[in-house]
């Protein structure tokens, strides 16, 4: 289903990947796992049998979540409950839910009223990464959700099932990672909402198969010419949700040229080496992976690896894409545009959230800050 996909297919399933799933999971007879974004180790669930699909919230309107979460939540929690409790839920037998937040941790337990039938679990990841017990908690926690999907299935995993998806899965993320820089060094080979659809479809869907079809875009893309007049810049935050963003990017020709979003390069950071022992892989991967604003072990890493990007990338500018309400970025982003501004890097603030109608005031302000830049004053 998903083995022989165009770039335009799979912006296509990437917009809406919920019906090619039903079929995939009406044709296997697999369980579908679901998961909001943050750091879940999925090779676990994928060892057990399972489709880990990642929840990254839904652009259709909101009819039960308000009632659940205030209107003053962070955007993707409201619409991630929404997808579930109004469109999708069904679709799914269980959820893992990281709580990394004081609003993740609440709609974990507004999780399990709302779907008493269903198998829910946590994922505790510890805040404060740089605490000397914080590998031995990430650990036991790896090891706790082991135990907990061979109470629900009533199977036992061994070392060779792990080692099999963590193959599997990095397979994905090396053939993303070199897609990536290609579009990198030729912006023209590939959009930017076309790349990031690619990226977020791989956290949807079964591996095995869309391996496949990244092997033949990869091989399909321009790796010679190198285009013109195209605006690099790197894009910061957690999300970047409409998707029709990186429209506006593709239309007046910004290259997207580096990352820190979930739904991109962090995600891409979390290959697994496939020596040793695959719990302890995972707990290390846990580390390695870039800054994440609710879990970070130095309030500066995100300044210093977003001004390190910037400068490896040879970037123009930083986008900065803010999600509407979300507690950890209201925290950050006040002492992110200081400190960036003192290094004198221009830097633009995208404020967005799902359910978004329009964008006419986003590509307003994004058009004037780039004709700003390429005119030599911001």
């Amino acid at each position: 289903m998903w083995d022989n996909l165009s770039l335009k297919e799979v912006v296509e399933y990437a917009n809406d990947p919920y019906p090619s799933i039903r079929k995939w999971a009406k044709d296997t007879g697999k369980k579908i796992v679901g998961s909001t974004i943050a750091d879940v180790p999925e090779e676990i669930v994928h060892a057990f049998g399972f489709l880990p699909v990642a929840l990254i919230g839904t652009q259709k309107p909101l009819k039960k979540a308000p009632a659940k979460l205030p209107d003053n939540a962070c955007s993707l929690a409201r619409s991630n409950l929404e997808l579930v409790m109004s469109y999708e839920g069904d679709l799914f037998d269980g959820f893992v839910l990281p709580q990394v937040c004081d609003t993740t941790q609440h709609l974990s337990d507004i999780w399990r009223i709302n779907f008493p039938e269903k198998y829910v679990e946590s994922f505790l990841a510890p805040r404060q990464a740089d605490r000397p017990s914080a590998r031995y908690w990430v650990k036991e926690e790896i090891e706790r959700l082991i135990a907990s999907l061979s109470n629900w299935t009533g199977r036992t995993i061994q070392d060779k099932d792990l080692l099999e998806s963590i193959k599997v899965l990095n397979e994905s993320k090396t053939l993303l990672a070199q897609i990536y820089d290609i579009k990198r060094k030729n912006p023209a080979a590939i959009t930017n909402k076309e790349l990031f659809a690619l990226i977020k479809l791989s956290m949807q869907v079964d591996k095995a198969e869309l391996n496949k079809s990244l092997k033949k875009i990869k091989d399909s893309l321009d790796t010679k010419t190198k285009a013109e007049g195209y605006t690099d810049v790197i894009m910061v935050g957690i999300t970047c949700d409409p998707p029709e963003i990186f429209d506006l990017f593709d239309e007046i020709k910004i290259n997207i040229a580096g990352d820190s979003l979930i739904t991109g390069t962090r995600y891409l950071q979390g290959i697994v080496p496939e020596n040793g022992g695959p719990v302890d892989a995972l707990t290390a991967r846990h580390f390695r992976r870039g800054f994440y604003s609710p879990i970070h072990d130095d309030v500066f890493k995100n300044f210093e690896e977003v001004k390190a990007l910037y400068k490896a990338t040879n970037a123009k500018a930083i986008v900065y894409v803010h999600i509407e309400f979300c507690e950890s970025e209201e925290y950050d982003l006040p002492d992110l545009k200081n400190m960036i501004r003192k290094e004198g890097i221009p830097m633009h603030v995208v404020d967005t959230e799902y359910q978004t109608t329009s964008l006419s005031h986003v590509r307003t302000r994004l058009q004037a800050f780039f004709e700003s830049l390429k005119g030599g004053s911001l």
